[in-house]
């Protein structure tokens, strides 16, 4: 077992670790960016599990770590808190990847249903760190029939969403438990929720 498997395998089994991922995905791939290994965790429900290299089954997003990373992690979960700081810093390292998985879904090739629950073709997006200012600030696009994510703010979009750590959260929660579901009601009830949500972070566009 390597350093990274022995320090993966003590991360997910912290139980403040558990209980705050619950929700955020059910099987996810690792990938160590600086040693190449792969792994896949597996959520369920009450524990976390750990096993060697890229699963054949579907996951919900892919996470690319450095070692770094899970030492910041062990450290953050080790008191059975998170504070606001901490917290920022596990979702602002999860935006992207969360955002591609979201917006990979079939659900979101399927131009009816983009026009059914109006999802915007071109908007922008930030979260707040605890001082409340702005950052991760990316462009997301629909061309092409597919889906761009670009750093940083860019064109004059159809809306600007800026979100709290704790907002990102609940999106990230309400979609995945619409996939595990995936009835075209669960997809409409996640429609109906997301147009008052983003109405609640949305701001102005300088």
């Amino acid at each position: 077992m390597s350093a990274n498997s022995e320090k993966l395998a003590e991360l997910i089994a912290i139980p403040s670790a558990i209980e705050w991922f619950r929700g955020l995905f059910n099987r996810i791939h690792v990938e160590m960016t600086d040693s190449g290994e792969r792994y896949t965790v597996v959520h369920t429900g009450g524990a976390m599990e750990l096993g060697e290299g890229f699963s054949d089954e579907a996951v919900n997003f892919v996470v690319p770590l450095r070692e770094e990373n899970i030492d910041n992690l062990i450290r953050f979960f080790a008191d059975g808190q998170i504070d606001s700081y901490e917290e920022y810093r596990i979702v602002k390292f999860m935006l992207v990847p969360c955002l591609k998985a979201a917006l990979s879904m079939p659900i979101l090739q399927n131009k009816a249903f983009m026009k059914i629950v109006r999802v915007e073709t071109h908007w922008q997006e930030a979260i707040l760190d605890p001082d409340g200012n702005e950052d991760e600030q990316l462009t997301v696009l629909y061309a092409n029939d597919q889906w761009l994510i670009v750093p940083g703010y860019h064109g004059r979009p159809q809306r600007r969403i800026v979100m709290t750590p704790a907002q990102v959260l609940e999106f990230q929660r309400r979609v995945l438990h619409a996939d595990a579901v995936n009835t075209l009601p669960a997809w409409l009830e996640l429609g109906s929720w997301y147009l008052g949500w983003r109405d609640s972070v949305t701001v102005a566009v300088a």
